[in-house]
């Protein structure tokens, strides 16, 4: 690091006496001796609350600080040149119970238990109910919120009404923003700019270390001004290290109120997901570049309790109930190894592949069709995205007029393909798949032999991190050794972790972001300064 003077170093990590001394100290030691921090750190810069991530988590909880007690002095910030993290290039559905346009729409019998009770069928009791319950009690507030901070929503969805239902969801009540998370982000950011002269929004600033008082409290940072990502690395999270990112001038900033860290989910960083569930090294990712654990790290080091850390949710580029249709196979052994049906289990689809992959080297694994596999498909739209290769990373599916122009683009064995797409036509004709792959299921697609042929690269896209700081519902994070709320700080969205456990119910990442987006912001702006 640059600009990180004797004088500075000093107040770098000591032994673990340290949390003997502070009560409230964590169990990875504050970086200094917490009496001399408020008196002996060098402060560059003073302000009444710092946001880390400008996503719609961030975004909403600058907002909310600002708009709770005017006149103090807001700082939003971003590691990455471009704002926005995984939000803008996400499509923010959002679960909304109790709208005008669901009531307009003639859905009068819903409410928040029945939203609650359909997260908690996916969360197979991992999650913290009290911050599930937070945030199916408060969809409609943030609705509201939005819609009065220059946010669009999407009417023309659903025949008009502007309400899809989506699976998962006992209601229809989903709403669909214009443009999806790009538009949530610029409007609320373009809101910031022509309404709160307070709020200022800064570019590159990485997040490196928090410091904490004697009384536990959050007081400052350690930040690295004009960092500079970089992106020529396969594992997005070296960014993280500074013997091989060093960019940027070392700063630190007092909070006389609150941090707010609303970094996003550590998708991107595959040392630290592959450590935690080795399979994942291999997953590809659909967030933003900067996701990584840097932050994460930092929450960490000064004591916030991280929990949920080998949980993680999937997505494909085509729906799970599509993939049944055809045949997933090794390239290398030209083997099938999965029942592809599954029971639309998107977890154990993916565990699988990934499985496989690790035994293979990390080389990927092939879904292959026929004709009459692909007229079978569920989702139209998204099979005519991913044969016009729109489809997003690794969505795209081409087409084949023989099964041996198939297999010497993948570098496969025809032989071997054939024997294998024998036996398994054979076995599925007398209803007998050595995987128990119902022949009902899958209807006429029981071979894969009716030219022409159609094939893709199927890897499961780690798109949600649910671990990270637990949180109470107040958004505060926990401290790891007492137990107890931290002052000074709160996390909001994929940084913080409890609301959904196993797993996520669709279109309600942008409720978890915005709930605790709010509420961070303004328990942050009354929080009594420090001195």
């Amino acid at each position: 690091m640059q600009n990180n003077n004797p004088s500075r170093r000093r107040f770098l990590r000591l032994g673990l006496s340290t949390a003997a001394v502070a009560p409230l100290a964590a169990i990875v030691p504050f970086s200094v001796k917490a009496r001399q921090v408020a008196q002996d750190i060098p402060w560059d810069e003073e302000m009444d609350i710092f946001v880390v991530g400008t996503g719609m988590a961030g975004s909403i909880a600058a907002i909310k600080a600002a708009e709770t007690t005017p006149g103090m002095r807001v700082v939003l910030a971003d590691k990455m040149s471009r704002l926005g993290g995984s939000s803008l290039i996400s499509g923010l559905n959002m679960a909304v119970v109790g709208s005008d346009w669901q009531k307009a729409a003639g859905i009068t019998d819903d409410s928040w238990e029945l939203l609650l009770a359909d997260i908690e069928k996916e969360c197979h009791g991992y999650n913290h109910p009290e911050l599930t319950k937070t945030i199916a009690q408060n969809t409609l507030t943030l609705f509201n919120f939005l819609r009065e901070h220059n946010v669009e929503y999407d009417k023309s969805i659903g025949n008009g009404t502007g309400i899809k239902n989506l699976g998962g969801h006992s209601r229809p009540r989903v709403v669909w923003p214009v443009n999806g998370g790009t538009g949530i982000v610029k409007s609320l950011q373009s809101y910031i700019r022509e309404h709160l002269p307070g709020v200022e929004i800064r570019k590159q600033v990485l997040l490196e270390e928090i410091f904490r008082n004697d009384e536990g409290r959050v007081i400052g940072v350690r930040v690295r001004e004009n960092y500079i990502f970089n992106r020529e690395v396969n594992d997005f999270g070296l960014n993280d290290n500074p013997a091989i990112n060093s960019s940027g001038e070392t700063r630190y900033y007092k909070i006389k109120r609150g941090l707010v860290v609303a970094t996003g989910g550590y998708n991107q960083d595959r040392k630290f997901r592959g450590d935690e569930i080795n399979v994942l090294y291999h997953s590809v990712s659909t967030a933003n570049p900067g996701a990584t654990a840097g932050a994460l790290k930092s929450m960490i080091q000064a004591g916030f309790k991280p929990i949920h850390m080998t949980l993680f949710r999937f997505a494909f580029p085509i729906p799970t109930e599509d993939i049944g249709w055809g045949v997933l196979v090794n390239p290398r052994t030209c083997q099938r190894f999965i029942n592809e049906h599954n029971n639309n289990d998107r977890q154990g689809l993916g565990l699988a592949i990934l499985s496989e992959r690790r035994r293979i080297d990390g080389e990927q694994i092939i879904l292959i069709y026929d004709q009459t596999g692909i007229d079978s498909y569920h989702d139209k739209q998204r099979l005519h995205l991913s044969l016009e290769g729109k489809n997003g990373t690794e969505g795209t599916i081409w087409k084949f007029d023989t099964l041996e122009e198939l297999a010497k683009n993948f570098n496969m064995d025809i032989n071997k393909l054939n024997a294998m797409l024998t036996e398994y036509a054979s076995n599925m004709a007398k209803d007998a798949d050595q995987f128990g792959k119902a022949k009902a299921l899958v209807k006429n697609a029981t071979s894969i032999s009716t030219p022409p042929f159609y094939a893709m690269y199927l890897n499961p896209r780690y798109n949600y991190s649910q671990g990270g700081s637990m949180i109470n519902t107040e958004a505060r994070p926990i401290d790891v050794v007492t137990g107890k709320p931290i002052s000074g700080a709160f996390v909001c969205g994929e940084a913080s972790a409890g609301s959904y456990g196993y797993i996520r119910l669709t279109a309600c990442s942008s409720l978890d972001c915005g709930v605790f987006g709010l509420i961070a912001g303004e328990n942050a702006a009354k929080e009594t300064p420090w001195a």
